[in-house]
């Protein structure tokens, strides 16, 4: 069965995101399969893209966000929802978006009134675990240049030269950003040390990398603390909500660092694993507190929008052609990567984690649509 949809890419509006869901060779793909596509005008701008090339895949281009929500009933935008577009929302719309839905409970509530059924991207694993990557990888980028003496930082060369050994790199997290980060690290010529509460996991990592310098440790804030008096970039990447062993530290264990130091922290907004550190901009990404430099921009794939555009196309396109060919009753029922990150349908919650972090009743969409509700 083949269902027939419109489908409308919009611009972010949120400060210092550039990234999209779907590239221009994404949306030729839809348009010969049958779809409609409308672009708000400029939204591929901040990755490369202009209009003409969504108008040569087959696109049309509207001039507002008003006019893609009034055509299409799938909507595709990478950050959530802000307040100016709440209204914008009716029952008759799908949106894919990294909604995160509990950083803002005023605005799951507002999303919930309006009836419109959301996807949440970051409960894709294929997607979380390439942006993930992509963000282990742009951290090592930004080390390597936040480690200059200008920036406040010890003034090391990351890769070392002439027989003098480079950075001094201790990753401490779960998961794909922190095995990105140190393999990038371990490319460019830094030592590692890779902490993390899955050891079974890090000893796998281990085995691929015997001829490298990298040591791994089970998470324990006592060795973590030993660590750190010899580390001169400590980078802490994200950890879930539903993590089984929970990784937290304190300002008192980073500050056994030398002067100059460089901390650069993924997990802000997602699972913090050090309180009360402050989130940084890009335009101004650094500060320094106590002789420490702090590096806490919590989107790092938009450092690299064109790349991540792709990717993420790439990984929606899947998708969007199980929805397209099968209806959404349908890819529901038989997608499981898409049934786990549906979190609203018709103000109803229906992602479980969701609903135990809230007070909001859980109703399972398999049921739903049995009903038909």
């Amino acid at each position: 069965m083949i269902t027939i949809m419109n489908i409308g890419l919009l611009k972010e509006i949120k400060s210092f995101e550039n990234r999209i869901l779907i590239a221009p060779d994404a949306v030729q793909e839809l348009v010969e399969g049958g779809n409609t596509i409308y672009v708000e005008s400029g939204a591929g701008k901040g990755s490369g893209f202009e209009d003409k090339d969504f108008e040569s895949a087959g696109a049309n281009i509207l001039p507002s966000s008003e006019k893609v929500y009034s055509k299409a009933n799938l909507v595709l935008k990478v950050q959530a929802p802000m307040s100016v577009e709440y209204d914008l929302f009716t029952d008759k719309h799908i949106c894919f978006c990294y909604l995160l839905p509990l950083q803002n409970p005023e605005r799951l509530q507002s999303l919930l009134k309006s009836g419109a059924t959301f996807f949440s991207g970051e409960l894709i694993p294929s997607i979380k675990s390439a942006m993930s990557e992509v963000a282990g990888r742009v951290a090592i980028i930004q080390a390597q240049k936040y480690l200059e003496r200008v920036y406040g930082s010890k003034g090391i060369l990351f890769s070392g030269a002439c027989d003098i050994p480079g950075a001094r790199v201790s990753i401490i997290g779960n998961g794909t950003s922190a095995l990105a980060a140190a393999k990038q690290a371990l490319q460019f010529g830094a030592s590692v040390n890779l902490i993390c509460s899955d050891y079974d996991n890090l000893l796998s990592f281990k085995a691929e990398h015997q001829s490298d310098p990298l040591e791994v440790y089970e998470f324990d804030r006592g060795i973590v603390r030993n660590l750190l008096l010899e580390t001169d970039v400590l980078i802490i990447t994200e950890q879930s909500l539903d993590e089984q062993k929970k990784i937290q530290l304190k300002k008192e264990d980073i500050n056994v660092l030398e002067a100059g130091s460089l901390i650069i922290d993924l997990s802000l907004k997602n699972g913090d694993i050090i309180d009360k550190l402050r989130e940084t901009k890009p335009n101004e990404p650094i500060y320094i507190q106590d002789g420490l430099v702090y590096f806490s921009v919590s989107n790092l794939p938009s450092f690299v929008p064109k790349t991540s555009s792709y990717i993420l196309s790439k990984s929606m396109l899947k998708y969007l052609h199980q929805l397209t060919q099968m209806g959404f009753d349908e890819a529901i029922a038989t997608s499981p990567e898409l049934r786990n990150s549906l979190v609203l349908y018709h103000g109803k919650v229906v992602n479980a984690l969701l609903a135990k972090n809230t007070d909001y009743e859980h109703y399972d969409i398999l049921e739903l649509l049995e009903l038909n509700i």
